[in-house]
């Protein structure tokens, strides 16, 4: 009788002990799972995946999977989204949410994230910049075991286009500015790179004539300077202020960038005062005429009467 009371106690002793370690357990959440959790809120029954279609739909309008977008904008660099800076950020981040709690944890030890929340997580794979986004790709490919092999995305990764250096050299603490294929990338970018074709051509590290145009050589600033009126604007002509910002990044594409104090660099190579060799001399120079929409602009004298018949010398 003892012995039946002491097991049936020891039995329901085992039991308490059982419900208590099931209620002070807490079974740990993958942080993925927590983001695709399917639970819907009482009452509100499929109201998040219908917020999920609207705001998918809404950010990527043509109908293209993120996958799709950036193996586009990869192989050609012409996809188009509704935000279309962040075409590879999005593709990341799908891969993401479609990892494993295993791989989801490679992954953030790769890129050596502190705080594995997906929330935490997700904003900084939306503040990686162009290559970083693409190496953390490539990552994430890696680990869940998809094609990391991509020649297109080894191309992008290895391509040297984009540099960095810091605007004051030998000061790490200065402002870092953004090169790409040669010249300071910024509001000015397709004038500098224009000024630095024209620089290599005085340089003698590019061809002394247009392709096509045997006969056109450029061996002065001068001769650069019309030859790009024309090819640049044609029978509109140029304005003072194009000829001028051309002039300032002409031999020094990498210059400070150009502003109004800038407007008398070169001015005098227009004055006839001071003879100004851009507008007399040689076997060509600048003019004014009255363009077709009946605008005084600046033409090369080679080239005026195929744009204007109204047109005169400066000097």
């Amino acid at each position: 009788m003892q012995r039946d009371q002491a097991h049936t106690q020891n039995e329901l002793l085992k039991r308490i002990a059982v419900a208590l370690e099931k209620s002070n357990k807490k079974e740990a959440i993958h942080p993925v799972d927590k983001l695709q959790g399917g639970d819907d809120i009482p009452g509100f029954e499929g109201t998040k995946d219908a917020l999920d279609n609207l705001t998918s739909d809404f950010h990527n309008y043509l109908g293209t999977s993120n996958k799709e977008l950036h193996e586009l904008k990869l192989h050609t660099d012409e996809g188009q989204s509704c935000d279309d800076d962040h075409v590879h950020n999005d593709y990341l981040n799908d891969l993401v949410q479609e990892m494993t709690k295993e791989q989801y944890i490679a992954f953030c030890q790769e890129m050596s994230y502190v705080n594995y929340d997906l929330k935490v997580v997700q904003h900084s794979l939306y503040e990686l910049e162009y290559e970083e986004c693409l190496g953390a790709i490539k990552q994430a490919l890696a680990i869940i075991g998809d094609n990391a092999d991509d020649p297109n995305l080894e191309v992008q990764l290895n391509q040297d286009e984009y540099t960095y250096e810091h605007d004051e050299p030998g000061n790490e603490y200065s402002s870092l500015v953004e090169y790409h294929c040669g010249v300071i990338n910024d509001s000015d970018f397709n004038l500098r790179k224009t000024a630095k074709m024209y620089t290599d051509i005085l340089n003698g590290t590019h061809a002394t004539y247009r392709d096509g145009d045997e006969g056109v050589y450029l061996r002065t600033k001068k001769d650069c300077i019309l030859d790009y009126v024309t090819n640049e604007f044609g029978i509109l002509g140029a304005r003072y202020t194009d000829i001028i910002k051309f002039a300032y990044y002409l031999g020094c594409p990498n210059a400070p960038k150009y502003s109004n104090a800038n407007r008398g660099y070169y001015s005098c190579a227009f004055s006839s005062r001071m003879n100004g060799h851009l507008i007399q001399g040689g076997k060509d120079c600048l003019v004014k005429g009255i363009n077709n929409e009946g605008d005084e602009r600046y033409f090369a004298l080679s080239f005026v009467e195929s744009a204007t018949n109204y047109w005169k010398r400066i000097s």
